[in-house]
């Protein structure tokens, strides 16, 4: 069966001055459909390029050196070639860790989920953007939908602002979520909370989600597989329960060590 998500070699540089920065070099990845993979690693350890890399959401001095990236068998990015602005949004979701960058302040969440809806969309009706908004806030466990709707960003709370930024990458129903460090700023309960939405996301859609962040136990109890990444390499991947209880790099032991509760 075809991948769903597909890194091949994957080498990402830097153009600063005269010189060319590897960021991401040699990189091997597979997502299935339904699976949940995290890329976990320090700061700089090249996890967020390459989230961004396959949605092409990096600086424009960062290019692709070597490699590809294909989405269900299609070829999005190369070093000859690039889709990746067209399956932006429509096939790929993308959730980032303020939720203000994803959503408008100045407009409602009605208004910001119907922005999304007509730009993938073109001619979709009043009445259908207003049954599918409706129905992504309830598929967010958000029960009192019509409020919400008519809110302004800033009169929701932090979590509640994360889930309709989850519910604005999924609106147009695409087959893979990348969320990159979208838990960082909320509280323990309501990153629990936001971990669990995920999951059940994933089982219920089939999407397939990268899950980018710092916290290997956090990746551990929501990710069926964990990829770890140092200096731009990927130096282990493999399910939740090998990486944190037999891990192979001593890098992932260094971070496992670094945890105060692991034993």
């Amino acid at each position: 069966m075809t991948a769903l998500l597909s890194i091949r070699d994957l080498t990402i540089t830097a153009r600063v001055r005269d010189d060319d920065l590897t960021l991401l070099e040699n990189v091997d990845l597979e997502l299935e459909r339904g699976e949940v993979i995290g890329l976990v690693g320090e700061s700089g350890s090249g996890k967020t390029t390459l989230a961004r890399s396959v949605i092409g959401l990096v600086e424009r001095n960062v290019s692709v050196a070597g490699g590809e990236i294909a989405l269900a068998g299609r070829t999005i990015v190369s070093t000859a070639h690039d889709d990746r602005r067209r399956v932006r949004g429509s096939e790929v979701g993308m959730v980032f860790q303020d939720a203000s960058r994803s959503l408008n302040p100045l407009m409602k969440v009605k208004a910001n989920l119907a922005e999304v809806l007509h730009r993938h969309e073109p001619g979709i009706s009043h009445a259908e953007v207003l049954r599918r908004s409706t129905e992504v806030l309830h598929q967010m466990r958000i029960e009192d939908a019509t409020r919400v709707l008519d809110a302004y960003p800033h009169q929701l709370s932090g979590g509640l602002r994360q889930r309709v930024a989850i519910g604005l990458a999924v609106v147009t129903k695409p087959a893979l979520v990348i969320a990159d460090e979208c838990t960082t700023a909320l509280d323990v309960t309501t990153q629990a909370k936001v971990v669990e939405l995920f999951r059940s996301l994933v089982d219920e859609l089939g999407v397939g989600l990268v899950f980018v962040t710092h916290d290997l136990m956090l990746a551990s109890d929501l990710c069926d597989r964990i990829a770890v990444m140092s200096k731009g390499r990927i130096v282990e991947v493999g399910t939740a329960e090998d990486v944190m209880d037999r891990p192979q790099d001593d890098y992932t032991r260094r971070l496992l060590a670094a945890i105060p509760s692991w034993t």
